[in-house]
């Protein structure tokens, strides 16, 4: 880690078009910093990663990284949702990317709890629909979180919560040098799930996983496992049971010990599918007899009582937001282009998928564990597109891999496989038997569904192979452009 001395003589540098004033925190994702614009708004910097000595800079691998970090940026910043901390702005200072957030009273879940005061039944469920609308949106818009716990789910101060540092596990990773790289999940040890732990692909069963983690803890003021080491702490998180409730709380309903086991799920297959289906369940046992009615993830409205942004201080606007340009130049850039789908080529970067290849930095790649192209909605089943959406890179879909991205008006997502053979489909993941969504088996290279065990074959057009289905998934056209983009 970077001296404290070192960092402080940032204060007072213009970075963008704000001012450094004061270091708030040093930790391993890199320096975070108070900052005003020239409006006088006060704001958080947060810069990403450890590139701050003069010889880390101007490699190829860096720019790269530079690259995609703007793509990571660009992805988050486009998430508006009353429950997630926004991404206001975002850019890099002597080539070292930053990200700016607001600056309000934030107090953090773990904060709260290590003040050992018990939390009532509906105070708990009222804060799992927040952070589990929170997750659910951002699946929708095909980012994964990786690292939720307590210590980033915050309490404003109107007593809602709010999901903080979404994409920042990813754009850390992606900025470790190859000397720095190990194959240790660098997680946080309350919530990290097997798969990540073992370097397998990740997807949204990963944050589910963190979710019961996280409710465990509300609960019962402890995390769901403890120890006098982090090594320690792994080995329970892969192989030992969720200890029981009553461990530390006597009273709960026993249901709450079922709901929790399957979040925690070893398999991530054996985990809730979705984020309020957890949430769901947790109310179908605290209150049986009312009716469920999850936070509306359609509508998004600003969460905070934002100060009007300079218009000078950024041209990143909360609706819609335009990708700042990383400053570079025309050498590197044409480096950069010139990667193309093959960023893999210059930086070494091992790609992933919504099912996503998590490898915590191991070997010679960076990890690519979220998604890093705006998903827009997909086309209606079984019907070309037209419109020119972007789903993927190639360079994101390593062989035999699959990563899903919404489909317009339906619940279940589309899935989109690169083939063994390096061939790219996509599917509808909706069942043709009973309606329940499929997904992609890496070890038998099939589209398998949860619900009544039918499987397709992706290679063969999706036909069946193992009933009860009757008929193939629908098919959803797709384009694999000359620079490795995917598009319906």
């Amino acid at each position: 880690m970077i001296e404290r001395p070192f960092l402080e003589k940032f204060i007072g540098a213009t970075v963008g078009n704000y001012h450094l004033e004061q270091l708030l925190e040093q930790s391993k994702w890199g320096p975070v910093f108070m900052a005003s614009s020239r409006a006088g708004t006060s704001y958080v910097i947060r810069f990403v990663g450890t590139q701050f000595q003069e010889n880390e800079l101007n490699t190829d691998a860096h720019i790269v990284f530079l690259g995609r970090f703007q793509q990571e940026a660009n992805q988050v910043a486009s998430l508006q949702h009353p429950h997630i901390l926004p991404l206001l702005d975002y850019g890099n200072y002597q080539s070292i990317p930053y990200l700016v957030y607001p600056h309000v009273p934030l107090t953090s879940l773990r904060s709260l709890l290590a003040q050992n005061v018990p939390t009532d039944l509906n105070s708990v469920g009222r804060y799992l629909d927040q952070f589990a609308s929170a997750l659910e949106y951002a699946h929708q818009h095909a980012v994964i979180h990786r690292n939720l716990s307590t210590a980033c789910i915050y309490m404003q101060a109107n007593r809602q919560l709010t999901v903080g540092e979404f994409g920042l596990m990813r754009m850390y990773e992606l900025s470790l040098h190859e000397d720095q790289r190990t194959n240790k999940f660098s997680g946080s040890s309350e919530s990290s799930s097997p798969e990540q732990l073992l370097g397998k692909p990740v997807d949204a069963y990963t944050d589910i996983y963190a979710m019961g983690a996280v409710l465990y803890r509300l609960l019962t003021g402890h995390s769901p496992f403890s120890g006098k080491s982090r090594e320690e702490v792994t080995r329970q998180h892969l192989y030992a049971e969720v200890p029981s409730l009553k461990v530390w709380r006597e009273g709960l309903p026993v249901g709450l010990n079922l709901i929790i086991t399957k979040a925690m799920a070893k398999e991530p297959m054996q985990r809730y599918r979705q984020p309020v289906a957890f949430a769901q369940a947790y109310h179908q046992i605290v209150a049986p007899d009312e009716p469920y009615s999850p936070i509306n993830t359609v509508l998004p409205v600003t969460p905070f009582p934002m100060q009007s942004l300079n218009q000078t201080s950024s041209s990143l606007k909360l609706v819609k937001l335009k990708r700042k340009r990383v400053h570079m130049s025309r050498r590197r850039l044409v480096i950069l282009l010139a990667a193309g789908g093959g960023l893999v080529t210059v930086g070494g970067i091992a790609g992933v998928k919504i099912v996503q290849n998590n490898s915590p930095v191991g070997g010679k790649g960076a990890p690519n564990t979220q998604q890093t192209l705006p998903a827009a909605p997909a086309p209606a089943k079984g019907k070309p597109g037209g419109n020119g959406s972007v789903l993927a890179h190639r360079a994101d879909l390593p062989l035999n891999s699959a990563r899903t991205f919404p489909i317009a008006n339906q619940h279940n997502p589309g899935v989109i496989i690169h083939l063994p053979d390096n061939k790219f489909v996509a599917f509808d993941t909706t069942c043709t038997h009973a309606g329940c969504s499929v997904h992609y088996d890496v070890q038998d290279s099939l589209l398998k569904c949860p619900c009544h065990d039918a499987a397709f074959n992706p290679a063969r057009n999706a036909a069946v192979v193992q009933g009860p289905a009757q008929t193939p998934l629908a098919s959803i056209k797709i384009t694999v452009l000359a620079d490795g983009t995917i598009t319906t």
